[in-house]
């Protein structure tokens, strides 16, 4: 595996990048007007120093003194005087550095900047018409000191630059190892955590809004993980303990045929009718933990329709005094049909689990009582037997697999103690919910509510 980038050198990097990008932008832009505006300061010298010489020959004429010519020069330029027709008529210069000497033919009013021998001038010519001088008059303005000065302003900001560069990663990396901080506080405590188990929470102070997100997410899915893991550690210890006595009863009879049995019919016979009723016990284990595992991943798969739970309960009643012709089933609702968008096997099915338990438990008065009613927008469903009721301390309990209130009685009844789960499971996966209220000797009322639907 590629062993990934520090964050906090990432940090460093992008907040130095970005700076050193947006610091070169704009030297590079303060360049550019600097150098524009040196420019235009050289254009204002050689256009100035072309008016005074102008003015000089407008008052000397070509006579003009040398020294005095000179004077009217800025610093590093020479002047040209050339007649009408591009003869040179002198040349001044007050720096011995310039060599160029233009053409009499250039344009007039013209600024030129040219190369000569590796050094930039700019050329300006113009004409002078008077009484005493009839020609015109080309200045040559040496870029030395602008090339020099534009120079001197790279290098500070070269120098500028490479400080701020450095300073700017110095910062970022004191933010930046201030900022991670806490990541790896967090970090250090998952390894502790992953090391000692689910029941420790990650405990970093507050500080800020994401690293706080992720601490609370972390410590919600850490519990869920461990409500989870000791579901399925409880689950698997109840399923082999349910498993582990019908298999030895098996084993037992097995042993006992190998023994016995192949010389003694009654014994075969009994053996052989015990062995198949565990296995029919084990059976209907394995698909009730199916149902079960079925309920609470695919119900997305089922589909739902446009059900009247009035009609069929009714008409599960019905099925069920046939069956149990000893009992009385009672059922009142206030509205001719309740409508519920559901699944209508399921519906069948939880109708059924809690039926089947109130007729196991209610075997001395024989009446179960049935409600049906809609208010407040809940749809309600109350299923009464007149049983041996649940002890208080279990009631909380009875929804939990392979639970029981009365072990040996409950094994004898049948069952496995998934049934109530399964209901539980099938009733939450339509935002319902269910609870049961309970007197031992007197009655177990079971409360089912779906919110109501419009359709």
């Amino acid at each position: 595996m590629r062993k990934s980038t520090s964050l906090k050198t990432q940090w460093m990097l992008t907040t130095t990048s970005v700076t050193f990008v947006i610091f070169v932008l704009f030297s590079l832009i303060i360049i550019f007007i600097v150098g524009l505006l040196f420019k235009d300061q050289e254009r204002l010298t050689v256009t100035r120093s072309s008016v005074e010489v102008g003015k000089l020959l407008d008052k000397e004429g070509i006579t003009v003194d040398a020294y005095d010519l000179g004077e009217t020069l800025a610093h590093g330029e020479r002047v040209v005087i050339f007649s009408p027709d591009g003869r040179r008529l002198a040349a001044v210069s007050n720096d011995n550095t310039i060599e160029y000497i233009p053409p009499g033919n250039l344009a007039h009013n013209s600024l030129l900047q040219v190369e000569d021998e590796g050094k930039a001038y700019l050329v300006y010519t113009t004409p002078v018409t008077s009484e005493k001088f009839n020609g015109h008059v080309t200045i040559v303005h040496s870029l030395a000191s602008y090339q020099t000065n534009l120079q001197v302003v790279i290098l500070f900001a070269s120098i500028f630059g490479i400080i701020a560069l450095f300073v700017t990663a110095v910062v970022s990396y004191f933010f930046s190892s201030q900022i991670t901080k806490p990541i790896r506080r967090i970090s250090d405590q998952m390894k502790q955590i992953q090391r000692d188990g689910f029941q420790n929470r990650l405990a970093v102070p507050k500080g800020y809004y994401e690293t706080d997100d992720m601490i609370e997410t972390f410590n919600e899915m850490m519990t869920q993980l461990e409500t989870s893991f000791n579901q399925q550690k409880q689950f698997v210890e109840d399923a082999s303990h349910e498993l582990r006595t019908p298999l030895q009863i098996i084993k037992g009879h097995l042993n006992l045929i190998k023994r016995w049995g192949k010389n003694k019919p009654e014994v075969l016979e009994e053996s052989l009718e015990i062995s198949l009723s565990e296995m029919n016990r084990i059976t209907s284990l394995v698909e009730e933990l199916l149902q079960l595992t079925k309920e609470a991943s695919a119900h997305p798969n089922f589909e739902t329709e446009n059900v009247d739970i009035n009609a069929e309960i009714s008409a599960r009643l019905r099925s069920l005094a046939n069956l149990h012709r000893d009992y009385m089933f009672e059922y009142h609702s206030p509205h001719k049909e309740i409508r519920l968008n559901i699944n209508r096997f399921q519906f069948e099915q939880l109708l059924l689990i809690f039926l089947d338990n109130a007729i196991k438990y209610d075997q001395h008065n024989k009446h179960i009582l049935i409600r049906s009613t809609k208010k407040n927008k809940v749809i309600q469903i109350e299923i009464v037997d007149h049983g041996t009721g649940i002890p208080e301390g279990d009631i909380p309990y009875v929804f939990d697999r392979f639970y029981r209130v009365d072990k040996s009685r409950s094994r004898e009844m049948g069952g496995n103690g998934l049934g109530l789960s399964i209901a539980r499971k099938m009733i939450e996966s339509y935002q319902g919910t269910v609870e049961i209220e309970s007197e031992q000797s007197q009655f177990t009322k079971v409360i089912i509510q779906f919110p109501e639907q419009k359709f």
